[in-house]
Parts: structure tokens; C-alpha cells; sequence
């Protein structure tokens, strides 16, 4: 069975409506290490390209898992649809309902939009997305999640693996910034700390 994770994240800025993505309040900023400064770019089940870091000081649920779930999915985005109904409306306008793709492979914007389809989920607050194995990856890092990354590939040897590894750890200490690390790379740290 292939697990879902619900994180709920919470923002701290007013937000106005608007008619695709509330936009941010303009005192709303970045902090160093938050979820809203990530440089990374989705899609969404409307086949819309969404910046994570357009929706600072939006507050958003969360949920990571396959968009082709038939197990434990369909519970926990109905309980996000629950979350949603208790909302006040001018909760929901400063809210934003969010599944990304752990398996941006297979869930392209077909298999998005069918779940949307599915949950009827109204795509004026939901973000169905799916993004770049490496944004995946970042995201489920930050959030905390062990993200089982050689679950995503056949490999035909140990080699192969060994390979895939190696260089997935050099580009991760020497050119993916970390968040926990004030977005510099491990790399980067190692030689200030020095």
C-alpha cells in the first residue's frame, strides 16, 4: 500500500481573494528555511504552471502521496475536504488545498485531473500537483518525510544503483541548497564552518 502524508502548514499573512491563486499580502516575506521560499515550479491538474513561492503567507494543507491511490489516498483527501467545510469563507480564501505527486513519473496532468475528477475537488482552492523529481524530493525534506527515491527506478544492477547514488549525493552536498541549512549547500556550510 502506498503511504499519503497529511501535513498541515500554516500562514501567518492576511491574503485577498483572487480568481486562480490569492496573492500574497505585501508585507508577506520569505523567511530563510520556509516552505515559501523554494525556487520550484508545479503543474497543476489544469496543466497550469504554480511557483510555491507565489503563495507566501497563504496558508496550505498539505498532502504528498500517488495520484492512482486507491488505498489510504481517497481518506486522506477526504479529510482535507472536511478541513475545507469547517472553514469560514474568509478561511478558504487564505487557504490552499495541496496533493503533490510523489511520482511525478506516472502522475502527469491526466492522472491529476482525473483524481480532482474523482473527489470533485474545486480547482479554484486545490492544487493537484506534480513537479521535478528533485522539487519532489526537496519538498518531502523539508516537510520531513523520508522520500524513498530508489523506490522511483528499475535498475538493472548493483552498479547501476551505485551509480545512481553517487551522483544523487554529490548533487545533493554540492548543488542543491538545503533548507535547514539557511539554503546554502552542505558543501557550502562544510567550508564556512572551516
Amino acid at each position: 500500500m502506498k503511504a499519503l502524508l497529511l501535513f498541515c502548514l500554516l500562514g501567518t499573512s492576511a491574503m485577498l481573494a483572487a480568481d486562480e491563486h490569492p496573492t500574497p499580502a505585501a508585507v508577506a516575506t520569505s523567511s530563510q528555511g520556509s516552505l515559501y521560499s523554494f525556487d520550484s515550479t508545479w503543474t497543476n491538474q489544469l496543466g497550469k504552471k504554480v511557483a510555491w513561492k507565489e503563495s507566501t503567507g497563504t496558508t496550505r494543507i498539505v498532502a504528498l502521496g500517488y495520484a492512482t491511490c486507491k488505498g489510504i489516498c481517497p481518506r486522506v483527501i477526504g479529510d482535507m475536504q472536511r478541513i475545507e467545510k469547517e472553514l469560514t469563507d474568509g478561511e478558504k480564501e487564505k487557504c490552499r488545498f495541496t496533493f503533490v505527486s510523489v511520482d511525478p513519473e506516472h502522475d502527469k496532468v491526466a492522472e491529476l485531473k482525473a483524481l480532482g475528477e474523482r473527489h470533485k475537488i474545486e480547482d479554484a482552492r486545490w492544487d493537484l500537483l506534480t513537479g521535478d523529481p528533485e522539487s519532489v524530493l526537496e519538498l518531502a525534506v523539508a516537510l520531513g518525510v523520508r522520500y524513498d527515491w530508489l523506490a522511483h527506478y528499475l535498475f538493472d544492477s548493483i552498479d547501476e544503483v551505485q551509480d545512481y547514488a553517487t551522483r544523487w549525493l554529490w548533487t545533493y552536498n554540492h548543488e542543491r541548497p538545503n533548507m535547514a541549512l539557511g539554503g546554502i549547500t552542505p558543501k557550502q556550510k562544510l567550508a564556512l564552518a572551516a
